[in-house]
């Protein structure tokens, strides 16, 4: 399931590379130059990685399937252009779409596993507020294409004060959602993975909402970057607990 659960990862991020070229012409036109130099390479190798991940999913338990498809589903739906609309376009979309889609997927897949409703909504609403949070540092970082590409985000409607007030508060209910999850019985021994997270990220909301000066690659390193921190660290109690 880790391995479906990368290639599924893997694959809607691409494709979302090929759809987002507009705004990140301004944003990352190093990036824009690569992809469309190797569109149709990236194109095929993110359908095989869908493939690979649903025929997974089928052999290991038929019911990850539409499990599967959620994250792809929102992602055409929020990234397609129908005559001149997006989903996108609208405020907060982009990172509502993109939060409920990895979250609800990412903790559907235990849910099937293990059916323990208490457990589902807890590891939810973790993993949406989280992805939310990373999802909002990053249109800081994109701020100015998404501004001209007419994508309302929530830094390009406030402003970068205002957001980073915001993605704190936000952060800090991760804090409360951490303590609430230990006192309910439920990963316990994941402690240190959680609080990790949450004082990471406000690490990083205080170093990359403060100015414009940062650079725009180490926000894919160290932002989404923490996602391998976390499997490493949650792998590392997994084996020294059994």
């Amino acid at each position: 399931m880790v391995i479906a659960t990368s290639l599924t990862t893997y694959s809607v991020y691409s494709l979302n590379r090929v759809t987002d070229i507009e705004e990140d012409k301004t944003n990352l036109p190093e990036r824009v130059d690569f992809i469309r130099e190797r569109k149709n390479t990236v194109i095929l190798l993110s359908i095989f990685a869908y493939a690979l991940a649903l025929i997974i999913g089928i052999f290991r338990n038929i019911e990850t399937v539409p499990v599967f498809l959620i994250p792809f589903i929102a992602g055409a739906i929020y990234s397609i252009k129908i005559r001149s609309f997006r989903v996108k376009d609208l405020f907060a979309m982009k990172n509502l779409t993109v939060s409920i889609s990895w979250s609800l997927s990412s903790s559907l897949l235990p849910f099937i596993f293990h059916r323990n409703i208490e457990m589902f909504i807890m590891l939810f609403s973790f993993l949406f507020l989280k992805v939310f949070v990373n999802t909002i540092v990053f249109d800081v970082r994109d701020v100015e294409g998404d501004r001209m590409a007419g994508t309302r985000t929530i830094p390009v409607t406030i402003g970068r004060s205002n957001t980073k007030k915001l993605l704190m508060i936000l952060n800090t209910f991760l804090l409360i959602l951490t303590f609430l999850s230990i006192k309910m019985g439920f990963f316990s021994e994941y402690l240190p993975v959680m609080l990790f997270s949450v004082f990471y990220g406000y690490w990083y909301i205080l170093k990359f909402c403060k100015n414009e000066k940062n650079n725009k690659y180490y926000f894919d390193y160290l932002v989404d970057g923490e996602f391998i921190f976390l499997a490493i660290l949650s792998l590392s109690i997994h084996f020294l607990s059994r």
